[in-house]
């Protein structure tokens, strides 16, 4: 998922769960990213029906939007108790597993996860 436009969905998604209103300065403070970044991937997500706007600035997603962001907090979700299981530090295991579900490919993901499942049956 090498999408730079899946931080920005994983941030919507993380402020949704806490605030349930985000707006682009929201996801801006968030990512530690400016407003002008943020509102240049907002208009591409638009483009791309991941997301939409409402009048008063909340960013809703899409049914496309809500699937690729809820895929991409599992993953983050999956390599965090990997990590936290084997023993590393939760919040360097939440950063090493937001890094990895950005750089890693769905083929490599998915075998890891098969290696999980296999691991966990013995």
């Amino acid at each position: 998922m090498k999408s730079s436009l899946d931080r920005y969905l994983y941030a919507i998604r993380m402020l949704k769960e806490r605030y349930h209103c985000v707006r682009a300065v929201d996801a801006a403070h968030f990512l530690g990213f400016s407003k002008a970044s943020v509102s240049i991937a907002l208009r591409q997500m638009r483009e791309q029906g991941l997301i939409e706007v409402e009048p008063d600035g909340n960013i809703c997603f899409t049914a496309e939007g809500k699937k690729r962001a809820d895929h991409l907090t599992a993953r983050v979700v999956f390599f965090h108790q990997v990590l936290t299981g084997a023993g590393v530090e939760p919040s360097l295991a939440l950063k090493d597993a937001v890094s990895f579900s950005w750089e890693m490919s769905e083929a490599s993901y998915e075998a890891f996860r098969k290696l999980a499942a296999a691991s966990a049956e013995t």
